[in-house]
């Protein structure tokens, strides 16, 4: 039986060789696929869980454990003989749900693990055979694998850094995998780049100049435009300058010149209103809730909001 045990020193391992990196990012993009993970932040306690009762990847065994050294957060071993995999965590490592920063180094560690079962570590040293300077570049190949998969590239650069803590905390990681991640991709200037008005809950930075409420999600904003997330929700439907729809969002016929406050073809209104009747104000086209009473907009099952983070290929286009 083979098995990898996870040091966190918090130093940085050495880059990956080009032609690795081209490998870990097509693992990666495969198992976020065959995963179906959309969202982010992302928890590797659930995430590892879920893998162990569907099978995936051969782990059969996941354990949270006494007995193993203090220096040890968790191990993974891999059975040759029957193709399964078991994942041991530290008890005295584990703490969980994350509260601080040492906490969620736990969530790092997972995925570090996780990294190993991908790429496929254990099963190649099991049949060539492994030495010191294999075992330190595997370790170092699953490093990067965890911080692309819990800090993608794209998604740090949408993040408003008010305090490393914070983004850290957001993104489920500890302050030093944070630090360590930026400084790899030199973007360490973002800890200092100038911040952009966000919703707490959903990270929406369009408002109108009088909202009360956040259009997407419907959180008062008084209590926090200082989200972490930014994240540009785009018009789903084409309207004028006093917020009448050109295009029948229902039937998707051209109604830019009609009269009057309902699509003639259909019968469906060219205002996004609140459903509220005490309120009935006419929202923006990217508005999900009302921006007066958070309330839902008529439009609201009509306006399929994207994800807040897709597949890392595509993740761009929401992105600020």
């Amino acid at each position: 039986m083979n098995s990898f045990l996870a040091l966190r020193s918090g130093k940085m391992h050495p880059p990956v060789p080009d032609y690795r990196s081209e490998y870990i990012n097509l693992k990666l993009k495969q198992f976020i696929r065959q995963g179906n993970i959309k969202t982010w932040p992302l928890d590797c306690v659930e995430m590892i869980c879920k893998m162990k009762k569907t099978g995936e990847y051969g782990i059969q065994v996941v354990k949270v454990v006494r007995g193993l050294p203090d220096k040890l957060d968790a191990s993974t071993h891999y059975d040759k003989k029957t193709g399964h995999y078991a994942v041991l965590i530290n008890r005295s490592r584990f703490s969980y749900p994350f509260q601080k920063s040492s906490d969620r180094r736990l969530n790092f560690t997972l995925a570090h693990e996780i990294g190993h079962i991908v790429l496929e570590h254990l099963i190649l040293n099991c049949k060539s055979g492994s030495n010191d300077k294999l075992k330190y570049m595997d370790e170092a190949e699953a490093d990067e694998f965890a911080a692309r998969l819990l800090m993608p590239r794209e998604l740090l650069c949408s993040l408003n850094y008010y305090s490393v803590s914070q983004a850290a905390a957001w993104l489920n990681v500890s302050n030093s995998a944070l630090i360590c991640r930026l400084n790899r991709l030199n973007r360490l200037d973002l800890i200092t780049s100038r911040k952009v008005e966000s919703c707490t809950r959903c990270g929406n930075i369009r408002f109108s100049a009088f909202a009360e409420y956040c259009g997407i999600c419907g959180h008062y904003l008084p209590e926090g435009r200082k989200g972490i997330r930014r994240i540009y929700y785009p018009d789903m439907v084409s309207m004028d300058s006093k917020k009448r729809s050109l295009v029948c969002i229902n039937c998707h016929t051209n109604i830019a010149n009609i009269s009057g406050e309902y699509c003639p073809y259909c019968g469906t209104c060219i205002f996004n209103l609140c459903i509220n009747e005490a309120c009935s104000y006419a929202n923006p086209a990217y508005a999900r809730s009302c921006e007066m009473c958070g309330k839902p907009t008529g439009y609201q099952k009509k306006l399929t909001s994207p994800c807040i983070v897709t597949n890392i290929a595509d993740i761009q286009p929401f992105i600020w």
